[in-house]
Order: structure tokens, then C-alpha cells, then sequence
């Protein structure tokens, strides 16, 4: 304490002498200012949820299938924070007047804004728009952002290697491993090593280590990748909406993701709904309230008197 006090006597008996240090000092401070002030106004606040759809197929945008990955992405601003949630492929979710429905047939039955509307009925999550992709869109964005690195099981390496093919420049060792677009794609495909359950903490591994990558890449670098694939990619948000968010998000740069899976353990069981289809058969009220409190979010709907 006593040698950081003389060290700031002598600082202050320096610029009380030199004139010119002082003027220096005084520029140097209101610069740091204005930049603090310009951090605080212009740094972005609140939350904002979107569905990430991930279609099974290759090629063209325009083609419509299931959606093989189903994906909510929360991004809260205000506390720096991403939460990815899987939804179960096979899960059953409130549809068009009440009808349960698979969640990845929704979409090639309806289109996307109805798919978000039942998510938005089942959990009360509003969801501020939707991005759609497909296998084509993941191989180009996790190569232009120069791969993604995962911690992998032997068994993955394994499975990888067989359905990926072996890559010089990407070689996969148990541990960590930086997989190139083609090993991210079936490795957030793969569920013949455990099951849906599984294959959706894939996924969202997989998006945690795309962030974590981000952190790498300068801004000038993310705005020429958005300008490059912005053919990768649907969305319900308008190019100007587009380039906000991707100003935005300049925010959240390597932020740590939260993953959640749903539905939550213990709340669903496989099973056969009206009809005779067979699913997750889930209890959408339990996941529910699960989910939103694992989201920071207050029930929407009214409380009910007993």
C-alpha cells in the first residue's frame, strides 16, 4: 500500500511540473471516457429468442423437408449469455387447435412461423424469428469460421471417421479435436451411438464451440462471412434485421452457452398419442415451467386459483 502511494506521489509531482504531460494526460482521460460512454450506451440490452432449423437435406434452400434439428437459441444481452435448447426430434408438441404433433414435421406440413407458434403455445416462449438451414449450410459455416473444436469420445472418433472420412488437415483423437464442416455435420447428426437425447447435446456442443470460435475471428472477418453465405441460410428477419443482430451479437463474441435439453429427464416416455403415431410423449405442463425457469422467464399465462 505504502510503495503504490509514493508511486502516485511521484506521478502527480511529474505532471504538476511538466506542463505538456499534463495536457497529455488530461486528452488520454477524456478519450477513455467517451470510449466508457460509448461502451455503455451502445452496448445492446434485453433478450431475444430464435428458432434454428436445421433441414435434412442437402442442396437448395427451397427445398422443405423435416427439420432434423429443432433448436432454440436464447440471446440475453444484458447478462452476456447464449442458451441453446435441443428439442427432441420425436417429441410431440401442441399443434393447430390442440392436436398434438412432431415437432420435425411441422414445418414440411405447415412452414416455419407455424412451428414457432406451437412452440410458442406449448411453452410460452416468444420467439422474435427463425433461421433455417440445411447439411449444405452447416459444411460452409463451420469451414468459413475455420472449423469448431469438441471434446470427443473414442466412440465418435470412431463414428466420424467412418461416415466423415479421414482429413489430414482435421485428424480426430479422443479429447479435444477441431472438427472441419463435414465431421461438424455428422457429428450433430450422429444418434446411432445413444439416442435423440444424445445426438441434441451434440448439437448444441457443437453450437457452443461455433461461439467460442467467434472470439477468434475479428468483427471485420464476421462481416465478410455474413456477406459471403448469405446464401446459407432463410430467415423471417428482414437483411436489415440481419445485419442489427449481426452487430449485435459482435457483443457476445466466445459467450458461454447453457445448454438445456428437452423434454427435461423424468417428465416424458416414448409412447403412442392419438392416431397410433409413436413418439416422446412428453408432460408439455412440467416442461413447461422447467424450461422457462432454466430460461430466466416468467409463466406467460395467468396464474390459476385452486
Amino acid at each position: 500500500m505504502h510503495r503504490l502511494q509514493a508511486f502516485f506521489a511521484r506521478v502527480m509531482h511529474y505532471l504538476a511540473s511538466h506542463k505538456k504531460a499534463r495536457i497529455a494526460a488530461c486528452v488520454l482521460a477524456a478519450f477513455l471516457a467517451v470510449i466508457l460512454a460509448l461502451s455503455i450506451l451502445l452496448h445492446p440490452r434485453g433478450t431475444k429468442n430464435f428458432l434454428i432449423l436445421g433441414m435434412d437435406n442437402y442442396g437448395s434452400l427451397d427445398d422443405t423437408g423435416r427439420s432434423d434439428v429443432t433448436m432454440l437459441v436464447q440471446v440475453d444481452f444484458t447478462r452476456t449469455r447464449i442458451s441453446a435448447v435441443t428439442f427432441a426430434r420425436d417429441m410431440f408438441i401442441e399443434g393447430e387447435n390442440g392436436r398434438l404433433s412432431k415437432i420435425n414435421t411441422i414445418v414440411r406440413s405447415k412452414d416455419e412461423q407455424s412451428l414457432c407458434e406451437a412452440i410458442e403455445r406449448s411453452f410460452g416462449i416468444p420467439i422474435d424469428g427463425w433461421v433455417r438451414l440445411n447439411f449444405t449450410s452447416v459444411i460452409e459455416l463451420v469451414d468459413a469460421i475455420g472449423g469448431a473444436e469438441v471434446e470427443l469420445t473414442q466412440a465418435e472418433v470412431g463414428y466420424l471417421n467412418n461416415k466423415a472420412g479421414y482429413y489430414p488437415d482435421y485428424p480426430l483423437a479422443e479429447g479435444k479435436s477441431r472438427l472441419n464442416g463435414a465431421q461438424a455435420l455428422a457429428y450433430a447428426r450422429c444418434r446411432q451411438l445413444d439416442n435423440d437425447f444424445g445426438r441434441g447435446e451434440r448439437q448444441s456442443k457443437l453450437l457452443a464451440a461455433m461461439v467460442k470460435q467467434t472470439k477468434k475471428i475479428t468483427a471485420k472477418n464476421i462481416v465478410d462471412i455474413f456477406n459471403t453465405l448469405k446464401h446459407a441460410w432463410r430467415s423471417s428477419l428482414s437483411g436489415a434485421e440481419q445485419v442489427q443482430l449481426l452487430t449485435q451479437a459482435l457483443w457476445l463474441r466466445g459467450a458461454e452457452v447453457q445448454r438445456i435439453s428437452a423434454p427435461f429427464e423424468g417428465y416424458w416416455h416414448y409412447g403412442e398419442v392419438k392416431g397410433g403415431v409413436s413418439g416422446v410423449v412428453a408432460d408439455l405442463d412440467a416442461n413447461r415451467r422447467l424450461l422457462l425457469d432454466a430460461l430466466g422467464m416468467k409463466d406467460p399465462r395467468p396464474a390459476q386459483t385452486p
